[in-house]
């Protein structure tokens, strides 16, 4: 049921967003503020390396501006985000919206994910399952 998944993740993203910065790998930027620039000099590779150990999937949230914009004096009619993929990480998926929609980028290691048409098909194919409940007659809201 779409429905239930997306309760899941919003479940698990409220959570984890309640653990605040200091959990998991968002722990590495607030201690990378508080240390002198030498210590990024030197540090900064050593934490690169560790990522890896921290995490293997990112998945971000790219925000865009609600206006629309141009490039050129052309109109952008899609922007699809995408994000970096560090040494030792399997995926990296960035979502954004704009003009309306949803747009996802996928990055993967070909060696650990070689079949990333396969991953995408199922985003798209949950995306419309959950569009069609949205616009459904079911319309009660998502806790």
């Amino acid at each position: 049921d779409p429905r239930e998944r997306l309760r899941a993740v919003r479940t698990a993203m409220d959570r984890n967003k309640a653990a605040g910065p200091l959990k998991g790998a968002g722990a590495v930027a607030v201690l990378a503020d508080q240390l002198p620039p030498l210590a990024h000099r030197f540090g900064a590779p050593l934490a690169a390396n560790a990522a890896r150990m921290l995490f293997d999937v990112l998945v971000t949230s790219v925000p865009l501006p609600r206006s629309g914009l141009s490039l050129g004096g052309c109109p952008l009619t899609a922007l699809y985000p995408m994000a970096p993929l560090a040494r030792g990480q399997s995926l990296a998926v960035a979502l954004s919206t704009y003009g309306g929609r949803v747009h996802v980028g996928l990055v993967a290691d070909g060696k650990a994910l070689p079949d990333l048409d396969r991953l995408a098909a199922a985003v798209e194919e949950e995306f419309a399952e959950l569009g069609a409940v949205i616009v459904g007659t079911d319309r009660s809201p998502v806790p």
